[in-house]
């Protein structure tokens, strides 16, 4: 078995230097974001830091390491992790980005005993990690492999289900990148704010008060690169400079200015977003 990005010869949303980003099969795009190849590019230079800083991550991955074919699964992250920056030397890895939601529709636990927490795909869900290691010795490309996850995971996600309303108001707070309120939401589900919020953390991990705000902050990174912080602060109707200064911190554990001036130290999933 040899995996190399050039043997990936379908449609892609993106490449980049170093990742591939792959849509899943229609089934499962309110579950999975996409997959992502990542793999090495020999002409860069090799960064002299020794680690990468990931944005927290309100969603969770499925990591392929090859040519080990080891299964690592994440957790839906509140905090700054860090990992080693081996991004132009390992091999490659495989992704399975999933969307809030996704891991508790693939598991059928409660996503809050996962967050921050990394583990082996063998302890969370034998069958499945026995499935897809016996196919592995069956293929050798990665459009193979992108058609064996299409297949495991669609029929996966129909175990658990997430009940539409409540997913909905899931989504809507990860499309519209705003804080939204737990009493807004509670009354359009028909539902107290305890009953609501205990649902977000049995399917997403944390509180709505808390996936709003790492969703908005995830969200409004990506516009860092082409404006300025005061119009990111009005943009995205916090208070003042203080109070974004202060969320930023909250859930990044820096500065925005800080942040801008280190951005090679981070690594954030963009296209999840």
């Amino acid at each position: 078995m040899s995996f190399d990005v050039d043997s990936y010869t379908r449609e892609y949303i993106n490449k980049t230097k170093h990742h591939l980003y792959i849509l899943p099969a229609a089934p499962l795009r309110r579950a999975i974001a996409h997959y992502t190849i990542t793999f090495p590019d020999y002409q860069l230079p090799v960064s002299n830091e020794p680690t990468l800083q990931l944005i927290p991550d309100v969603s969770g991955c499925f990591v392929f390491d090859f040519p080990k074919s080891r299964i690592k699964v994440w957790g839906p992250t509140t905090k700054v992790v860090s990992v080693a920056n081996d991004l132009n030397t390992y091999p490659c890895r495989f992704f399975v980005e999933f969307l809030p939601g996704g891991l508790y529709q693939i598991f059928g636990r409660s996503i809050r005993e996962m967050v921050d927490q990394e583990y082996e795909l063998k302890e969370l869900n034998p069958p499945l990690y026995d499935q897809i290691q016996s196919q592995l010795l069956k293929i050798s490309t990665f459009d193979e492999l992108v058609d064996l996850m299409d297949e495991l995971l669609c029929q996966e996600i129909k175990k658990y289900p997430i009940k539409s309303p409540i997913l909905d108001q899931i989504e809507h707070i990860y499309s519209q990148h705003s804080i939204q309120r737990t009493t807004d939401i509670a009354q359009k589900l028909g539902m107290s704010e305890r009953q609501v919020n205990r649902c977000f953390n049995k399917y997403i991990g944390m509180s709505v008060k808390k996936f709003s705000k790492i969703v908005t902050i995830n969200h409004l990174i990506q516009d860092m690169s082409h404006k300025n912080l005061m119009d990111i602060t009005f943009d995205y109707a916090y208070f003042d400079q203080a109070h974004f200064n202060h969320v930023f911190k909250e859930i990044c554990e820096t500065t925005p200015t800080d942040y801008i001036k280190n951005l090679s130290d981070f690594y954030n999933e963009i296209y999840k977003f």
